[in-house]
């Protein structure tokens, strides 16, 4: 799927009060790596998985909210932030490690083990 069709199909929509939502969503993912951190500790594995994942995914919603976007869906996410941010590489790159986490990460919720 191409950014255009996230737009089209209403999964990415223009919002330009998605920008006062950046703190906030920053916030949470300072909340879920904390708790990564500390289910580390204590050797839950597949807990901290679904943290670090959480903590990532509201990272990258607060740089879609920053342009003014706000989603629908986790895959129309990814897109749309590669497209948004395309002309920074690093950011680019952690969209690629973005999906390899969400991947694992539904497979160890659903499937219930690493991949």
């Amino acid at each position: 799927m191409k950014f255009e069709e996230c737009l089209r199909r209403g999964l990415i929509k223009h919002d330009p009060s998605a920008i006062e939502r950046v703190k906030s969503s920053i916030e949470i993912a300072r909340r879920f790596l904390k708790s990564a951190e500390r289910t580390f500790e204590i050797g839950d594995y597949v807990m901290v998985e679904i943290a670090a994942y959480n903590s990532a995914f509201h990272s990258v919603r607060a740089l879609l909210f920053a342009k003014g976007y706000k989603e629908r869906s986790h895959q129309c996410l990814v897109i749309a932030v590669r497209e948004l941010y395309r002309s920074n590489p690093k950011i680019v790159e952690l969209m690629d490690i973005l999906d390899k986490l969400g991947i694992s990460r539904h497979n160890v919720q659903y499937g219930g083990g690493f991949s």
